[in-house]
């Protein structure tokens, strides 16, 4: 039996639709601010609840997909199981949203519960190759290097998987907002500028690639075109890549590549 843990967005959604494709036994837990078919809701804090379902269920195979929303310490309620993890709790939450899947993960591990990896069974999610018809050239290369540079010097905070540069200048680096926010930003920096400029989205450095891959959808691409960007680079097999094929047809009709390298 596995157990999705589902956060917001539309990656809880494609691991449900392919195990059932597979007909692959799982449960649902919602921790999502939408309703979602057949879930059971729970709260971060609630730990003791989960693992009296996981251990009910018989669980053995647990993934972590989509966004959830780091709640507030002060305003944080923990069942009593949770409050025996408090001290590890804000030690997490003080250094980042990895040290807390980390977290998640030993907690679940003790319990006899394996994190497996969020695309294993959808492959298809990921991607190897340039698939639009434009293609990165030379200086967009030279933009990714140093992108891939800064990205790697930063993810010791445990904080930023996106950088956009344009010509060598740095234009922005995502923060807790996430990619869409730094990419509205960007849209008031380069309105009506000609298209120019990258968005690179990698994995941190040393991240544990079984969950919390650097996720990009249509909304993604949609917001890249109306900021005049004309690419975006991602790391082969090592980012999720949501509703490819209506993403890449809306890429190619506006001129941007999308690539993993």
């Amino acid at each position: 039996m596995i157990c999705i843990f589902a956060g917001d967005g539309s990656l809880p959604k494609e691991i449900i639709s392919s195990l059932n494709k597979k007909k692959i036994k799982h449960i649902i837990l919602n921790l999502s601010r939408s309703k979602i078919k057949n879930s059971i809701n729970i709260k971060i804090g609630q730990i003791g609840k989960i693992l009296k379902i996981l251990k009910e269920k018989k669980v053995k195979e647990a993934i972590f997909a989509g966004y959830v929303q780091r709640p507030n310490l002060k305003n944080f309620k923990l069942d009593l199981k949770a409050v025996t993890y408090l001290p590890n709790l804000i030690n997490a939450f003080k250094k980042g949203d990895g040290n807390i899947l980390n977290l998640a993960k030993k907690i679940l591990n003790n319990n006899k519960v394996k994190v497996i990896e969020c695309h294993k069974y959808c492959s298809h999610l990921l991607l190897n190759k340039t698939p639009t018809k434009s293609k990165p050239n030379p200086n967009d290369f030279k933009d990714f290097k140093k992108g891939k540079s800064i990205l790697n010097a930063l993810s010791k905070y445990d904080n930023a998987q996106g950088i956009i540069l344009d010509n060598g200048y740095i234009l922005a680096i995502e923060s807790a907002e996430g990619t869409d926010e730094m990419l509205k930003r960007i849209n008031k920096i380069k309105r009506n500028k000609k298209f120019s400029g990258i968005l690179i989205k990698l994995p941190k450095t040393k991240q544990n690639l079984n969950y919390d891959l650097p996720t990009i959808g249509f909304k993604t691409i949609k917001l890249c075109i109306k900021s005049n960007l004309k690419g975006i680079f991602l790391k082969k097999n090592q980012n999720i890549f949501l509703d490819q094929k209506k993403s890449i047809n809306y890429a190619d009709k506006n001129n941007l590549f999308i690539s993993a390298i």
